[in-house]
């Protein structure tokens, strides 16, 4: 089959292996009126970024490259992606959100999303629309939702020496508190156990699980409790 690619930005990709693990915010999808829209919600990047997209169709398989070129803030946050596709072909699709928050960084995948256009509409035309940065996850200028399972990295990012990581319990539940490297390797549990409904503090000192100092690099905090998890990113430099 011909390769056919929707180009957004031009962006050079190193042919190196993905990560296959990864959790960085909301991998969602709609259609309007055989429009669809690939959203990636809570994004997590520097808080003054200089993104570039790139969207590669093969077929019914979509998938869209989000890489921060210009990494220079001392801050995070979170960030809104909506990449806008018209003039698909009538069928199923499965798209791959993959994204770098650094100048030629792996990608590592952020998640995937089914969609079927029912019919063609119109000439081929892709966009992206980003919103502007938001500290909170969830939060958006039209909504806002009831508080439920939060998570959030406290302390300043990059971390160099340890990391406050905050979390809110809707209700009483066992919780477990990870630590991951960008391929998927557990590096440290933190003890937290079962938890009343409140505000939490955890510190990670930036330490694995035999108390070796980790490298730097990017690590995510995955929060479980009550059937739900949440997850963040944190970038340690020493």
């Amino acid at each position: 089959m011909k390769r056919n690619y929707l180009v957004v930005v031009a962006l050079m990709l190193v042919a190196a292996a993905v990560p296959a693990y990864a959790l960085s915010g909301r991998v969602w999808s709609e259609v309007a009126d055989n429009v669809a829209y690939v959203h990636h919600d809570d994004a997590w990047f520097n808080c003054c970024p200089e993104m570039v997209f790139e969207i590669r169709q093969d077929g019914y398989t979509i998938d869209i490259y989000e890489q921060d070129t210009l990494p220079q803030c001392d801050c995070m946050c979170y960030f809104d992606f909506a990449h806008t596709f018209k003039g698909l072909a009538p069928g199923t699709y499965v798209s791959s959100v993959w994204e770098s928050t650094y100048p030629g960084g792996d990608y590592f995948l952020a998640g995937r999303t089914t969609f079927t256009i029912l019919a063609l509409i119109g000439p081929t035309d892709v966009s992206t629309q980003m919103s502007d940065c938001h500290m909170e996850p969830g939060v958006t200028e039209e909504s806002s939702p009831a508080r439920g399972l939060e998570l959030e990295n406290v302390s300043s990012s990059p971390a160099q020496k340890s990391v406050g990581i905050r979390y809110h319990l809707p209700a009483q539940a066992d919780v477990t508190l990870e630590i991951y490297d960008v391929i998927g390797t557990r590096v440290r549990e933190l003890s937290v156990g079962s938890q009343e409904q409140g505000e939490y503090l955890v510190i990670w000192d930036i330490r694995d699980q035999s108390g070796q100092p980790v490298p730097r690099g990017i690590y995510f905090v995955r929060l479980q409790a009550a059937g739900e998890s949440r997850s963040l990113k944190l970038i340690v430099l020493r």
